[in-house]
This record gives C-alpha cells, structure tokens and sequence, in this order.
C-alpha cells in the first residue's frame, strides 16, 4: 500500500503540468519518497529534511546519478532553519506532522520557506473506529512504537484540520486514503494539497 500511495501522489502532482524546480521533502528518512520522485521528475532538485537523519544515508542514496538527490538536511521543521523564506516550489510532509510536538509551529515554518503560490502536499493518519478495532485485535502482540501518533499538543486529525484552517492558505483538496469514496471508517490516511495564499 506504501508503493500506491507514492504513487497517488505523483499522479497529482503530475496533474498540474507545472514545473516544481526546487522541492523539499521533510522528515524523508531513507528517500525512498524522494527517490521515486525525481524518477518522475527528473529536472527537479530534491532536498531531504530530517532531525534524526541516518549518517550514511547521503552516500548510498547519490550512488546512482539518475537518482541524486542534492542535498540532506538535519534540522527541526520545529524551528527557524537554514533556507531562505519563499524558496521551494512545493514541499512534502508524509506522515511526519503527527509525530512533531506542535503541527502549528512546523507549518508556520513550511510556510516561510515555501514559495508564494507554492503547493504543500501533507499526509496524516486519521484514527478511525476500524483501526481503532483492528490496532486493539492485534494489540495482544507486542512491539515496539517507534514513532506514535499524535502525541503532542495535537490529539488527532481534526485538531490538526483544525490548526489548517487558521493558516493564510487554500486547501486545493482534502482526501482519504485508500477509499476516498467509501467512509472514513475505511482510510488511514488523509491527504491534503495547500497552496500558498
């Protein structure tokens, strides 16, 4: 499902038939994300913002040209960091903004460094009553959480919606994932596309 969902969200961003010279991926960790980004967008300079980045990472993902990404970043979406305000083109934050003390902060700073009229692709998990059961069914098999949900000063999806709304932005589209049409009961995720007012 993890494949379907990168894919997905290419297919978005090829919709829009723009050139995204200048992209940031934060939290992207191994760039498995990035990778298959500039595949489709050859053209496109990557860079990856991570505060917990693997050292090593840098060196196995440049080994294949095709593939390079420019740049590894260690630093706190939470805080001010190193780039210039309004310079990336689009930025991507998957599954990362639920695992961050405060969402408000990390977005007011996502903001500043993206470009006026610059698009912001965000993905969340929602808690559904479905996956509510199903974590409780398998609940019985321990493991270890590495990075658990919402524990900051946001509790859930609608809170962070919630924290969206209040941005100087426009919500192009808000969708679940997998199931856009069936009930939220049956998604894990929630995508929105923002544009930089």
């Amino acid at each position: 499902m993890y494949f379907g969902r990168i894919k997905t969200i290419i297919k978005t961003i090829a919709g829009f038939n723009r050139d995204f010279s200048k992209i940031l991926d934060i939290g992207g960790g191994l760039g498995l994300f990035s990778m298959n980004f500039k595949l489709n967008f050859p053209m496109s300079s990557v860079i990856i913002l991570d505060k917990s980045l693997y050292k090593g990472i840098k060196e196995i993902l440049t080994k294949y040209p095709t593939l390079k990404i420019t740049d590894y970043v260690q630093e706190d979406i939470q805080e001010e960091t190193s780039f210039d305000s309004n310079s990336f083109d689009l930025i991507f934050a998957l599954d990362i903004l639920e695992h961050v003390e405060n969402p408000s902060i990390a977005i007011d700073e996502i903001l500043r460094i993206l470009k006026e009229n610059g698009f912001l692709f965000i993905s969340v998990p929602t808690e559904s009553i479905l996956l509510t059961i199903v974590r409780r069914m398998i609940g019985t098999i321990k493991n270890i959480q590495v990075n658990p949900h919402w524990l900051g000063k946001v509790k859930s999806e609608k809170g962070f919606f919630k924290i969206l709304r209040e941005k100087n932005i426009n919500i192009i589209f808000k969708r679940r994932y997998p199931f856009n049409m069936l009930p939220r009961l049956f998604s894990y995720d929630i995508f929105y596309l923002i544009q930089k007012l």
